[in-house]
């Protein structure tokens, strides 16, 4: 079926070029609530902080303070993430490419059923100590920071292996929190807040979502996320995608949701080398 599907020879040269421009990888910053929106709603999802090299995600801090920021650009970056996750047109999360991600709200649903896949808010089975008294904790407070955490365990900082961060980590990996967004300092390094960042189960900070997401099939759920990815980066080797999405989807799923996409021509699929390639229409 691939073979019927695929365009043969693609040149990767214009596509890369495109891919650049609606990542939001060159041009002028972004200084606009209502346009810092409108690109993560483009792009679906980016990164919260700097570009990574060989991922072709878009980059708030790239999209919103520039390629060389000052301490002026990046702070006006910092507010208007900051801004976006207040509204909940955003939402952080940890379960692409292992990076912290910024998703656009519209694309959240899909992810959501991707990763949690039915199962339960209590089952805590796999969770570290730390993340179970996390849990408990929130379940008592409703809204705590790594520093609340830390203090409840009896720990002191620690800047390089903070186990509360950690535990905390663990628990939005798997989106049973939400992490909020957080006072900028009016002096010092703009994203350390002396309060913390605010942690919430992601179900009571978006109830909405996590209801939205009950729609959807795995099946169903893949082809809306993927297509959603590749509306914002243009392209993408499909072999990426597996490195990207791993978290949330196997192999063997992207393969058949690209299929999918393919055959309802929401997509079109092409090879350059010994790669496939996957590209919006």
């Amino acid at each position: 079926m691939r073979e019927k599907l695929a365009r043969k020879g693609i040149d990767l040269g214009g596509f890369q070029q495109k891919q650049d421009e609606s990542l939001g990888l060159k041009g002028q910053a972004i200084r606009e609530p209502r346009d810092a929106e409108r690109f993560l709603s483009h792009v679906g999802l980016a990164l919260r902080y700097g570009p990574t090299k060989g991922l072709p995600l878009a980059s708030l801090y790239r999209a919103f303070a520039g390629h060389e920021p000052d301490k002026a650009a990046l702070t006006r970056g910092i507010a208007l993430t900051n801004r976006l996750l207040g509204e909940a047109c955003a939402i952080e999360v940890q379960v692409v490419a292992d990076r912290v991600t910024l998703i656009h709200r519209s694309v959240m649903p899909s992810l959501y059923a991707l990763l949690r896949r039915g199962r339960a808010l209590n089952d805590l089975t796999g969770l570290s100590v730390g993340a179970r008294t996390a849990f408990s904790l929130l379940r008592e407070r409703k809204e705590i920071t790594a520093g609340d955490l830390r203090q409840h365990l009896g720990l002191p900082f620690d800047a390089r292996r903070d186990p509360a961060y950690a535990a905390l980590g663990e628990l939005q990996r798997l989106l049973l929190v939400d992490r909020g967004p957080f006072q900028i300092p009016e002096s010092g390094i703009p994203y350390l807040s002396k309060e913390g960042y605010p942690y919430h189960f992601f179900h009571e900070a978006h109830p909405d979502l996590t209801e939205a997401s009950r729609r959807y099939s795995v099946s169903t759920a893949a082809e809306e996320f993927l297509a959603a990815y590749l509306k914002g980066a243009v392209f993408a080797r499909v072999r990426m995608l597996a490195t990207l999405f791993k978290a949330l989807l196997s192999s063997e799923e992207i393969e058949a949701g690209v299929q999918r996409l393919a055959r309802k021509r929401k997509i079109g699929m092409g090879t350059s080398g010994r790669d496939t390639i996957v590209f919006s229409t």
